[in-house]
């Protein structure tokens, strides 16, 4: 599972450290309420497209 994680522009200083412990804060919190350790990737804010209405950010990508 990966989840795509929108963070705020000050997180794309420059700062690789800043960004490795924010991602590990989250794939633990997640790791703690899913059970199960997903992949993180964080990217810029407004990259993930939005819809109307219902929330269509879901995207099943596994194989059949």
């Amino acid at each position: 599972m990966t989840v795509k994680v929108e963070v705020g522009k000050q997180y794309f200083s420059g700062d690789l450290k800043q960004l490795e412990k924010l991602k590990k804060k989250i794939i633990e919190e997640l790791k703690g309420e899913i059970l199960i350790t997903p992949k993180v990737e964080l990217v810029e804010p407004d990259s993930i497209p939005k819809g109307e209405g219902k929330a269509v950010r879901v995207i099943d990508n596994r194989k059949e």
